[in-house]
This record gives C-alpha cells, structure tokens and sequence, in this order.
C-alpha cells in the first residue's frame, strides 16, 4: 500500500528548495567561523594591528588606518569564496584566474565609532600574487539577501504543518507557484547585488 502524505507536495518541495537556499546562505559563514580563512584573518588582524601586514596588504592597510583608523571591533557575518577572472587592460599580459574570497563584517573603526557593513576581500592568482580589498556595503541589500532564504524557509514550513484542503475546495496552486518563482527570481537578483566586486587588475602587475 502506497503511503499518501497528507501534506501539499508543493509544500514539501519548497522545504527542501529553501532548506538548500539556506545551507547555501548559511554554511560558508559557519566554515569560515571553524576554519577561517589566514589571509582574510591576517588582514583583519593588521587592520586592528595587532599583526604586522604581509607586503601585498601593507599599502591598503596603511590607507585604511589614515582614513579611518585602526579597525576596533569586527564581528563577521558572511563568506564567500570563488574563482573570477582578471582582465590587464594595460600591458600585453593575456588574462589570469584569481581565488577571491571575502568576509563581510560588522565593523568599528576608531575615528568612524558607528557600526558599518565592509567587506573584506583577498584576490590570489596561480603563481601566488595576493591584492587586497576594502569596501563599504549596502546594509539594506545584505539584509534583503539574508530575509529572503529565512523567510522562503518560514512559509515553506508554515505550507508543511498545514493539511491538504479537502478535493471539494478551491485552491489557487498555480497562483501560488507562480509568486514562488517571482520570489525566487528577486532572490537571484539580491544575491547578484551582493555578488563580489571584479577585480579588472591586480594591484602589481
């Protein structure tokens, strides 16, 4: 005999779809907390200098600090790490792979005491040359990307609790489905806003 959930299979889709969006979200951040990143730490670090910087980060960070100050507090809430590619515009040197990664953090700086969103970045190409990044984020645009996943997440268990409507009701399933996928189409495009900056050179060529 064949078991008949009697939960919405719609609902139980969406579950996993949004418990995936979720680990996708989620679980770099949770990596980069166990096993952080050296560079990302070590430019941290040199920023709050409580390290000396690497030759690749020195000049950034002395920037940074004349501008700024020391960074006094950094609590980080999100990672990424991914493969791009770099164009040199100047010079006959063809294109190259870079690693970037970056850690988003809630910071303080000594002379800029308010909270602000910055995003650290470290790009890395094959024969071991390192460019680093500081910029500022757009708070609302990281609070869209993380409400997004949450909130897909929540309806989706909210839609699982709930009992199949008797045959006899009307139910606006493709209504549904379709504002789903506007949903998860506006969640593509946050996430394309928060996506990290391209770096067109690195810092020596």
């Amino acid at each position: 005999m064949a078991f008949k959930s009697s939960r919405p299979t719609y609902a139980i889709i969406l579950l996993v779809l949004s418990s995936l969006f979720m680990c996708a979200t989620f679980l770099p951040l949770l990596y980069s907390i166990v096993l952080p990143n050296q560079d990302i730490q070590g430019f941290v670090s040199a920023l709050e200098q409580r390290s000396t910087p690497s030759m690749e980060a020195e000049s950034v960070v002395q920037q940074a600090i004349a501008a700024a100050g020391p960074l006094t507090r950094a609590i980080p809430i999100a990672y990424n790490s991914e493969w791009t590619v770099a164009i040199h515009y100047a010079g006959s040197q063809p294109s190259e792979k870079l690693r970037a990664s970056q850690a988003i953090y809630i910071a303080w700086f000594q002379r800029h005491p308010k909270a602000a969103l910055v995003a650290f970045t470290c790009y890395e190409n094959g024969a071991g040359q390192k460019a680093y990044q500081i910029r500022e984020v757009d708070p609302v645009g990281m609070v869209r990307g993380y409400a997004i996943p949450l909130g897909l997440f929540g309806l989706s268990l909210f839609l699982v609790r709930r009992k199949k409507p008797p045959a006899d009701l009307p139910w606006t399933a493709c209504r549904f489905r379709a504002w789903t996928i506007d949903v998860l189409l506006a969640g593509e495009s946050i996430l394309r806003q928060l996506h990290l900056s391209r770096p067109t050179h690195l810092c020596r060529d």
